[in-house]
């Protein structure tokens, strides 16, 4: 059986992949950090931000860039290092189509730290590394 932490990460794919920031809200810390990388060939994109500057980022693909405001995944593997307070997931896009209807295609490291936050276990950091070239050419973000 999964712990809290695994389960937590599944909670975040599910939203992620409905690009639902309001859920996503509910799993993330007040205070938390996030970043895209690799930084540098993404711009603005690839700097950190706080909660609502990546809630911000997750309307944007919803409302303009993914067909139906979704981003299907396939989970290749979960890494349970919860010892450590995190969770590493690598997905990759499936069945991911922009709304221009184009495949999308893309592989995805997403590193989750977690912390109790007022009695409940949150996210309090992400990392995703992706493809930055892909997400380039989707022109939208």
């Amino acid at each position: 059986m999964s712990n809290a932490y695994v389960q937590l990460a599944h909670g975040y794919l599910t939203a992620v992949q409905a690009l639902d920031a309001d859920v996503l809200s509910t799993l993330i810390a007040p205070n938390a950090k996030a970043q895209f990388l690799p930084s540098a060939p993404l711009g603005p994109l690839g700097e950190p931000k706080d909660k609502d500057g990546f809630l911000g980022n997750v309307r944007l693909l919803k409302e303009k860039v993914f067909k139906d405001g979704r981003l299907p995944m396939e989970v290749l593997e979960i890494t349970d290092a919860s010892a450590a307070s995190l969770v590493i997931v690598h997905t990759k896009a499936k069945d991911a189509f922009t709304a221009a209807g184009i495949p999308y295609t893309n592989e995805y490291l997403i590193m989750l730290w977690m912390d109790e936050v007022d009695g409940q276990l949150k996210i309090t950091r992400i990392q995703e590394f992706f493809d930055s070239i892909a997400v380039l050419n989707l022109g939208a973000v």
